[in-house]
């Protein structure tokens, strides 16, 4: 068994803050070997016991938690900042993957203007609305269903008003979302319309009047 000098014993003691041990008097130390306790008798020195008496007197004597709440205090204050910081980091990450994912995806889009529209058509040969734009984010790893509408229903809120990216949605020849583009921004998309994949306007004479609602599948 070892016995810690009588100052370590002090500090221990102090900083376990039960009222039994304050009272600075004899105390049984015990020690498990197997199945046997054997235990030891030891008193603190006088001069040991007149410093303990002299900080309960003072007040001065710490409370049980008081080194945690010391150390907890300030770590929370540092945690708090490091996750904000963190958080912070994180955030702007995903935005400049997801800027950077929208301007792939439309590098990726436009590489097909002038391919024909085929209605039914799913490759680079021939393209109808949702088979084009289906392709296009095939192209980037992300999965769409195949449909105008199947599109729209799927995919997420514009939170924030459209961005590079997002899926444009129109009635044209069938009541609900019957076409689909690519808005790249300023008020235009790219789309399979017509007589191929071209470049539309929100105010052309064709699309002014048939928006129904644009939807997210970057960064979702």
């Amino acid at each position: 068994m070892r016995i810690e000098p009588a100052d370590v014993v002090i500090a221990a003691l102090a900083a376990d803050g039960s009222a039994a041990l304050r009272t600075p008097t004899t105390f049984v130390l015990d020690e498990q070997t197997g199945s046997q306790t054997k235990s030891a008798t030891f008193e603190l020195p006088d001069g040991a016991r007149a410093r303990l008496a002299a900080l309960e007197a003072a007040g001065n004597m710490p409370s049980a938690d008081a080194d945690l709440r010391m150390w907890g205090s300030s770590d929370a204050a540092m945690s708090t900042t490091k996750r904000a910081d963190q958080f912070g980091r994180f955030a702007r990450g995903i935005i400049s993957r997801t800027s950077s994912i929208a301007m792939s995806l439309t590098r990726s889009a436009m590489r097909f203007i002038g391919t024909p529209y085929v209605f039914g058509g799913t490759s680079p040969s021939g393209f109808d609305c949702s088979g084009y734009t289906q392709h296009v984010f095939a192209m980037l790893g992300i999965s769409l269903p195949r449909t105008a509408d199947a599109q729209y229903y799927a995919g997420k809120p514009t939170v924030g008003g459209m961005q590079m990216g997002d899926l444009v949605f129109f009635q044209t020849y069938l009541p609900g979302p019957s076409h689909v583009g690519i808005y790249l921004g300023g008020g235009q998309f790219v789309n399979s319309i017509g007589k191929d994949v071209h470049i539309d306007s929100f105010d052309s004479a064709y699309f002014r009047g048939r928006y129904l609602g644009a939807k997210r599948y970057l960064g979702t």
